[in-house]
């Protein structure tokens, strides 16, 4: 179904928005494309033929359209010379982010995605409006107390919000936007800082991802049905990870962000995403550790035959040769 060459069409048309949104210097050229790139989205959600898929879409466009008309009334203001036109491009470069607070919409429509797509959205998405937050930035530097404050914010409501899921779309939603406090904080310090983190995000949600849909994996309870010892474990090693357990190979890039943060003097802040990322390691830990505790299957070090499974363990711990390179470097 992905090969069907309108579905190809609808991706190259996203791509190519995706691209000429980062590299135009015209607001108005850069609204363009990020119509563009909505338009392309959300065929790309009606693909997965279920009830929720249309709600989706139909959410995902009412609320880009809101914030597209955001947009247009912050280019009307920077005609104008008015400074309130930076807040407005900030709100609505945060909702079409499901940065927080503006980050309810995208818990609600998640369930009508397939995997493929959840990917998509959670990472290739990003890249526009970060790149757009980066102009933002270096046009007005005083709003880097409001991204200061949108990433609290961002930690804060990602760290607490999965607690209490058990579906593992929304799982994941709180787990990027607890992302998205290290991201926006990175794009501030360096677009190089931000592209290792970025990269190292999408690879490392990319094996998670993978394994859920191999399994047709939903919710928890589905992975105490569906998972054998060695995929929870690999699973797990998966998700550590993602939340940034070092050695891992997700401890990489925050690393690289502490160093940075401490040269900056924002002990505050570090302190702060810190904190939440141990909270997230609570929720993280739910994916895996029941499967560890009820497991019948004690083969413990028999490896899979899934030959992806393992390339999947390799890539998660891979941080045990990353991070004596990089703490040599930095």
């Amino acid at each position: 179904m992905f090969f069907h060459p309108s579905v190809m069409l609808f991706v190259f048309f996203l791509l190519f928005s995706l691209i000429m949104m980062i590299s135009m210097s015209s607001w108005f050229m850069i609204w363009f494309f990020i119509e563009m790139n909505l338009l392309s989205f959300i065929p790309l959600i009606l693909l997965k033929k279920n009830k929720y898929s249309v709600e989706s879409s139909l959410k995902y466009f009412f609320i880009q359209t809101i914030s597209s008309i955001m947009i247009l009334m912050g280019m009307i203001l920077l005609f104008m010379n008015i400074k309130f036109y930076n807040l407005l491009f900030i709100s609505s470069l945060s909702i079409k982010l499901g940065l927080a607070p503006f980050h309810q919409w995208i818990v609600n429509i998640v369930e009508g995605f397939s995997w493929p797509l959840m990917w998509v959205f959670l990472t290739v998405q990003k890249i526009g409006p970060f790149v757009l937050f980066s102009y933002i930035y270096n046009m007005e530097k005083s709003v880097i107390w409001v991204i200061y404050f949108i990433s609290l914010l961002c930690a804060f409501f990602g760290c607490l919000g999965g607690l209490y899921m058990s579906s593992l779309r929304k799982i994941m939603v709180f787990s990027s936007i607890s992302h998205n406090s290290w991201l926006i904080l990175g794009m501030m310090l360096s677009t190089y800082l931000w592209f290792i983190y970025f990269i190292f995000y999408s690879i490392i949600l990319l094996s998670v991802l993978y394994i859920f849909m191999s399994y047709y994996i939903g919710s928890l309870n589905q992975m105490f049905l569906k998972l054998n010892f060695f995929t929870s474990m690999v699973l797990g090693v998966g998700v550590l990870s993602l939340g940034g357990l070092p050695p891992l190979s997700g401890f990489v890039p925050k690393f690289i962000y502490m160093k940075e943060f401490l040269l900056f003097y924002n002990y505050f802040i570090l302190l702060f995403l810190l904190l939440s990322v141990f909270i997230s390691l609570f929720f993280y830990c739910r994916l895996f550790i029941y499967n560890f505790i009820y497991m019948s299957n004690k083969n413990f070090f028999l490896s899979s035959k899934n030959m992806t499974i393992n390339i999947i363990m390799y890539i998660n711990i891979m941080g045990f040769i990353f991070l004596p390179w990089v703490m040599f470097i930095y």
